[in-house]
């Protein structure tokens, strides 16, 4: 992955407004990414185009491959635009940086982060990966736990985030308040994958396991 994905600008309008992406009208990826563990682009858009029948143990089901799902980014153009703004294959590039590039770095900074993490803190405390409804629905990557008693969440997030637009950031705030317990953002430079910010929040989640006791 040397290049930074392109997932903005008015084709993430489109995406967002017409549900193309949406896990039910494509494919549950970070639940393939999750069972198969794909090291490469090319081993991960294999994954999806192979899921496209079912059959796997995993339960991954996918609705087409990512040139499919380009393809209806595309012709969802008319009803919401009333022409064709972007080349298809505008569209097909925008989904596989979505859907490869920005899921591939995405995971490999959630492991970053988790293992630095745990080299921070140290037992008793414990740093665990979400399970699948808290990670889609409530915006949570990871998990601090001490001992038994779980402390706070943790979104992991490029830099970038923090200047995205508004409604995004408010989406993900309301996310956060299903868990029930404070969320904390890590921050990660895309390029050099330094986890910006780790060790003022390891700070915050000292504190907060003081003010539990």
């Amino acid at each position: 992955m040397t290049r930074r994905p392109f997932t903005g600008g008015e084709l993430n309008i489109l995406n967002g407004k017409m549900g193309i992406s949406a896990p039910d009208k494509s494919v549950p990826v970070a639940r393939l990414v999750r069972y198969h563990k794909p090291k490469s682009p090319a081993e991960l858009e294999k994954l999806i185009s192979d899921h496209v029948n079912g059959g796997c143990p995993c339960g991954v089901v996918s609705t087409g491959t990512v040139q499919d799902f380009g393809r209806n980014l595309y012709e969802a153009q008319i009803g919401f635009w009333g022409e064709y703004k972007y080349s298809l294959k505008d569209c097909i590039q925008w989904e596989y940086d979505l859907f490869i590039l920005q899921m591939l770095k995405g995971n490999t900074m959630e492991d970053k982060c988790q293992d630095k993490l745990k080299k921070l803190l140290e037992s008793p405390y414990n740093i665990v990966k979400t399970n699948e409804y808290v990670d889609e629905e409530v915006r949570v990557d990871l998990e601090v736990y001490y001992q038994t008693s779980l402390i706070a969440g943790i979104q992991v997030k490029p830099d970038s985030f923090k200047n995205i637009r508004n409604n995004i950031k408010l989406f993900n705030i309301n996310a956060n308040k299903a868990y029930n317990r404070p969320v904390l953002y890590v921050y990660y430079d895309y390029d050099s994958e330094d986890l910006i910010n780790i060790e003022k929040v390891v700070k915050i989640i000292k504190k907060i396991k003081e003010n539990k006791n």
